[in-house]
């Protein structure tokens, strides 16, 4: 989308879901608990109860390398909302790389949050005849506080004070 210079945004703001971990310590942690769970199979005396053992200890870590390359996967998407003076534009990146907009105009889109829905403090934007979900990845506290962010960006551009031309 070109801008022209008198259409800077007033709101910009970029999501995405907490790290807890980066892939090195994940690293470290799988060669730890690897190393935990098929050294002790060889202190048997009997090598065939070690080999009958040895399957399962490779397995659990196997099945945790695949659940964590997944989760840094998942945590590849990433949300955009942009607010601009005559628009507000919504832009999410999958971790497939599908990107899905969503635009609407912000004097009539409204800010929703709803507490009986998929998650605690369920944030959405309705408009255009949509209404899309914003942070679902994100604490309550944090969606809750996003909603106050956009409202009160809403708020100042549907006030008589605010000249953007």
């Amino acid at each position: 989308m070109k801008n022209c210079k008198n259409e800077d945004p007033i709101l910009s703001i970029t999501i995405w879901p907490h790290r807890s971990c980066d892939k090195k310590t994940f690293g470290l942690i799988l060669v730890f608990i690897g190393i935990t769970l098929v050294l002790p199979t060889f202190l048997f005396l009997n090598i065939f109860f070690a080999l009958s053992i040895l399957p399962f200890s490779l397995s659990s870590v196997l099945i945790l390398y695949l659940v964590g390359n997944k989760n840094f996967n998942d945590a590849r998407l990433i949300e955009k909302l942009i607010i601009y003076p005559k628009k507000i534009k919504l832009v999410r990146k999958e971790p497939n790389n599908i990107t899905k907009e969503w635009n609407s105009n912000p004097y009539w889109t409204k800010v929703n949050l709803y507490n009986d829905g998929p998650v605690e403090s369920y944030l959405t934007l309705k408009g255009n005849g949509k209404e899309v979900e914003l942070g679902s990845f994100l604490t309550p506290e944090e969606r809750i506080n996003l909603k106050q962010k956009i409202d009160d960006t809403l708020i100042k551009l549907s006030s008589p004070d605010f000249s953007r031309y």
